[in-house]
């Protein structure tokens, strides 16, 4: 029997931040006006857990299947020349002044019998579910600004790049 093809294979459950942290520098000063910062957004890859679980409701047996996606999302402040960033990974630590990291995880039931493959998780982990995970990074970055008396800077709404053709 085929499953009707209206019925989607993924449905949010839940969204909720599973990890965080926050730094200022020992040298930075937040309460200085006019201080030249630069900011800088990066996020990683989802890391995707897909399970079933079986329990007994009403003496009936029931099998739920979930994946949760977890998505690695960062913000720093960076000082120096804002006309000559800082390039590689080591020289934007060295810049760095304050960081904010969060781990937020989107989890989903499953309404197909058969998980999909690595490569299709990584795909849905790389868009939707990314897509469902922006706003809440959004309104964790802006309020934790606030918290640690740092220049709100607006995180944008999230941009897909297009990935260059394999040749």
């Amino acid at each position: 029997m085929s499953e009707p093809t209206n019925n989607l294979p993924y449905t949010l459950r839940s969204i909720y931040l599973r990890n965080s942290s926050v730094e200022i520098a020992e040298t930075f000063d937040p309460t200085i006006p006019g201080q030249m910062l630069s900011a800088i957004f990066r996020t990683a890859d989802g890391r995707v857990d897909c399970k079933e679980t079986t329990f007994e409701q009403n003496n009936q047996q029931q099998i739920v299947r979930s994946c949760a996606v977890s998505s690695r999302f960062e913000f720093a402040y960076i000082s120096g020349d804002p006309n000559n960033p800082p390039q590689s990974d080591e020289e934007i630590e060295k810049a760095q002044i304050a960081k904010i990291t969060a781990e937020i995880t989107a989890d989903y039931l499953y309404n197909r019998e058969i998980f999909p493959s690595q490569e299709d998780l990584q795909k849905w982990a790389a868009s939707n579910a990314m897509l469902h995970s922006w706003p809440y990074w959004r309104e964790y970055c802006h309020s934790t600004l606030l918290r640690m008396n740092l220049p709100v800077t607006i995180i944008p709404m999230i941009q897909f790049q297009e990935k260059a053709a394999e040749q």
